[in-house]
């Protein structure tokens, strides 16, 4: 991915420091269930909330693991893979 198109992406989510699992979703274009695998397996980091444990995810960390270069880019990868039509 190119540098003017990391950017567009930065600044499209800049503004939600915080995100619910179906915002991360829309946002990298994959069903939730995908955010929720990820998740669990512990490729994107994700953090319980109030009593129901709802899962909410920091804007950084999912660019984090978008751009992760320690996994050779295994974020992006599977993003791509799994984009929707």
């Amino acid at each position: 991915m190119n540098r003017e198109a990391r950017r567009a992406i930065e600044r499209k989510s800049e503004d939600k420091a915080i995100m619910t699992c179906d915002e991360v979703a829309e946002f990298l274009r994959v069903h939730r269930s995908s955010v929720r695998r990820w998740s669990r397996s512990g490729k994107l980091k994700a953090y319980k909330v109030g009593g129901r444990g709802d899962w909410r995810y920091r804007h950084q960390d999912v660019l984090a693991f978008l751009y992760d270069t320690d996994t050779r880019g295994q974020g992006q990868r599977e993003v791509i893979g799994m984009t929707k039509a």
